[in-house]
């Protein structure tokens, strides 16, 4: 007769034990992780720039966020709106993408938008989730081009692709300047400021901004030029000589997942370990500051990258 081998028996015991030991040591140690990530996502911190220019005689404050993406702090974005009131901006910037283009909440952009307002003069630059939602692609060129019967002359000038113009009216109608291919001059404590958008791509920048962009940097030279493109590549591309003295971005989150001392991991232009991720860059005419964004989308979540709002004071 076969006689149990208690020992055996026992360190078999013992290694079960053991291993829902190590698996529930995993499940606690990821289980924090993801509700640290949860935690880091549903705050934002502050970025503060300076820049000189002789341009402005008095003091200026520009606020930027870029990439909402449908994100919220605080029911209705209160805690957001609060906190941008509370800095006191002569005006705010909305470098696109504050909607996601799979399940766009229009709601959500008006909402905020006419929050901002009540603060500060508002002026929104298209993202590429906008624009697909509006008029059903990303402006790139192939899809210019296919619409170039319809554009006619007037090859810079998006309107009549619009899928359906009720949702830029409401938009208007919340007192947001929405600036595609234009630009405006607004008097901000007595400084001249010409505020310009363009959402554009690599591949469609020229020719369907090109005149824009031109005429956007080489008149009216007295202006603080202040130019607002979401993605930053073409900027760096193809204008970066350009007299353009402030280019505001996003686009890119920040690398999503960004590795302590070395930056972000990766961006959709760039691939891995992007240069043009988030921060200050300088050439000799132009200023470029690049924001990771407020939200995020698909599946990566952002890891050690807080959602970020930027402020700039020009002096």
């Amino acid at each position: 007769m076969r006689r149990k081998n208690n020992s055996t028996a026992a360190e078999k015991k013992h290694g079960k034990k053991r291993n829902w030991m190590v698996l529930g040591s995993i499940l606690v140690v990821a289980g924090t992780i993801a509700a640290w990530i949860a935690w880091s996502n549903s705050t934002f911190e502050e970025t503060f720039y300076t820049m000189e220019s002789s341009k402005i005689e008095e003091p200026v404050r520009i606020i930027l966020l870029a990439d909402l993406h449908q994100a919220s702090f605080g029911t209705g974005n209160e805690e957001l709106i609060a906190r941008v009131g509370a800095l006191k901006p002569d005006a705010i910037l909305l470098a696109g993408d504050v909607i996601n283009k799979n399940a766009p909440d229009w709601d959500y952009a008006v909402n905020l938008c006419r929050g901002l307002t009540e603060i500060a003069p508002v002026y929104y630059g298209m993202g590429n989730h906008e624009n697909e939602v509006l008029y059903g692609q990303d402006l790139n060129k192939e899809f210019l081009e296919a619409a170039a019967d319809t554009l006619g002359d007037s090859k810079e000038d998006f309107v009549p692709l619009l899928r359906d113009g009720q949702v830029w009216n409401t938009l208007k109608d919340t007192g947001v300047q929405l600036l595609q291919n234009e630009s405006t001059v607004v008097d901000i404590k007595g400084n001249s400021v010409k505020i310009g958008g363009v959402s554009t791509n690599l591949s469609s920048f020229w020719p369907y901004s090109g005149e824009f962009i031109y005429q956007f940097a080489e008149e009216d030279n007295q202006d603080f030029k202040i130019l607002i493109s979401h993605r930053p590549e073409p900027v760096k591309a193809y204008i970066s000589d350009y007299a353009v003295d402030l280019v505001v971005s996003g686009h890119n989150h920040g690398g999503i997942v960004r590795i302590p001392g070395v930056g972000g991991l990766v961006s959709e232009a760039e691939g891995l370990f992007p240069t043009y991720d988030d921060g200050w860059f300088e050439w000799d005419r132009m200023t470029l500051v690049i924001s990771r964004g407020l939200g995020g989308h698909g599946l990566i979540p952002r890891v050690f990258n807080k959602p970020e709002l930027i402020i700039v004071d020009i002096n």
